[in-house]
């Protein structure tokens, strides 16, 4: 954008997108045959896993109705679908108001600014991999999700305490993005163990839902307060405690069962 507009800057993000989606006609397999790369013994060892999951799932019973209405009356889901609403307004309060924070703080260009902001999620996604491979090991999903929140949370308010100290209040800033964004795997993996069973997909639902509602709650909200007379304090505060919030809510869902091992990795 620095040198060009923005309307140069949209298509030019647009573009890999568009193309990834068509390669994802070719990549993206439907099932273990459809993927010709993977060896037989690998191939015949994933569908006996996919056969005995098939066989240990408990009978889905009722009519559509009633297995929705299932999902609105679980108090596990509901419970994620609240700490969704609060992880998702502090989250994306952090990712609409994070280049005007930067900017303020680091003096910089519109262009120095951008490649700023992109660095905490570029550590982001090293740490959702990371973190959403060591829950698949351990199959421990609470403990892979409200650390990293809790984190998350302190690191907003320590990068606004840092003050006019930048260096440290970025690093504060990458350390609270690469926490907002590291759960998401384990996290929905969480969602679906707790759903009712059989209408996963609906439990998936409903937690999205209340996340854009949060969404937009926090986006608003924090480009809000900020124009108060609280300012860049309340902004930081309000995003903090929703972090928090959205923490204590996790350890608050109930902890699936867990196998007597830990869950294998290919």
């Amino acid at each position: 954008m620095s040198v060009s507009d923005w309307r140069v800057m949209f298509v030019a993000e647009g573009v890999p997108s568009v193309l990834w989606g068509v390669c994802c006609l070719w990549l993206i397999k439907d099932r273990p045959e459809q993927a010709p790369s993977l060896p037989e013994p690998e191939l015949a060892l994933l569908r006996a896993d996919l056969a005995a999951e098939k066989a240990a799932a408990p009978p889905v019973t009722g009519t559509l109705r009633e297995r929705y209405g299932r999902v609105l009356r679980s108090p596990a889901v509901l419970t994620m679908a609240v700490q969704y609403f609060f992880w998702s307004f502090g989250m994306y309060g952090f990712v609409f108001w994070l280049p005007a924070i930067i900017k303020k703080g680091s003096g910089e260009g519109i262009g120095a600014t951008g490649l700023l902001t992109a660095i905490p999620y570029a550590c982001a996604a090293v740490a959702m991999l990371v973190n959403s491979r060591l829950s698949d090991r351990s199959g421990r999903r609470r403990v892979a999700v409200w650390p990293w929140l809790a984190c998350g949370g302190l690191a907003l308010l320590g990068s606004y305490a840092a003050g006019g100290d930048f260096p440290l209040a970025m690093t504060l800033l990458v350390v609270a993005g690469v926490c907002l964004y590291a759960p998401y795997g384990p996290y929905f993996a969480l969602v679906t163990t707790l759903a009712p069973p059989g209408i996963a997909g609906a439990a998936v639902a409903l937690v999205n839902s209340f996340g854009a509602l949060g969404s937009f709650a926090g986006t608003y909200l924090v480009g809000w307060v900020r124009g108060t007379e609280l300012g860049d304090a309340g902004a930081f505060g309000l995003m903090a405690v929703c972090t928090l919030v959205a923490a204590a809510l996790t350890l608050a869902a109930p902890e699936p069962a867990r196998s007597t091992g830990p869950v294998p990795v290919r």
